[in-house]
């Protein structure tokens, strides 16, 4: 299992990298067509108000903070499968995630048409600790009602 918890989290790495790695005007309109579908059925586009550009932004800065929610969730699972808990494996797996999005966002300055922002630094750590911190507290409440 412990493997297999590891193996998730190279896989889910390579899935953001992945991501970060198509050119612009690639990941622009995949976004784009998220925030169509979700303005779409949400009945956003009624709204005179409502601009797709604005919304497509969200939608982008949202990504990335889902993204490295997940992150954070299999990096602290991993580190709990291989015998690491408390405060050790929840700051470990922190860092792990905010080295990946330095990485990643290092990585994008060698893409066409993206650039480096440290406010998706700060978004993408955002997402982990959320992550990391869910499991954590998700574990504490299954551990108090198997002991209530």
């Amino acid at each position: 299992m412990k493997k297999v918890a590891w193996i998730a989290v190279v896989l889910w790495m390579a899935f953001i990298f992945y991501m970060s790695h198509q050119p612009a005007h690639v990941s622009n309109e995949l976004s784009k067509e998220v925030a169509k579908v979700i303005a779409v059925n949400f009945d956003m586009v009624a709204n005179e108000e409502f601009q797709l550009g604005s919304f497509n932004g969200m939608i982008r800065k949202y990504a990335h903070f889902f993204l490295y929610l997940v992150l954070g969730l299999v990096v602290i699972f991993s580190l709990n499968k291989t015998g690491m808990r408390g405060t050790k494996a929840v700051l470990l797996s922190i860092a792990i995630c905010v080295v990946f999005a330095i990485t990643d966002e290092w990585h994008q300055l060698f893409v066409p048409g993206r650039g480096a922002q440290i406010s998706d630094v700060l978004i993408d750590s955002c997402g982990a600790i959320v992550g990391v911190m869910s499991y954590v507290g998700i574990k504490l409440m299954v551990r108090k009602a198997i002991w209530a």
